[in-house]
């Protein structure tokens, strides 16, 4: 009997190249913020408008059929 259940591949709600600049922008950030209290708020506004940017641009459906 196997016991295995399949994952899915996740979607994600940005692109590959949008995810690699946030990912960067995040990283500039905590390195010129570490230590301090702004930092995670930072890092949470940075998250925020990526994300809010990306459903402004007309992407609204998170999990995309398929």
């Amino acid at each position: 009997m196997n016991n295995v259940i399949p994952l899915k591949r996740s979607e994600h709600v940005i692109s590959d190249a949008e995810l690699d600049k946030l990912a960067n922008d995040v990283s500039r950030f905590a390195q010129k913020h570490a230590g301090t209290f702004s930092l995670s708020h930072g890092i949470r506004k940075l998250l925020s408008d990526a994300l809010k940017r990306e459903k402004r641009d007309g992407e609204t459906n998170l999990h995309p059929a398929g």
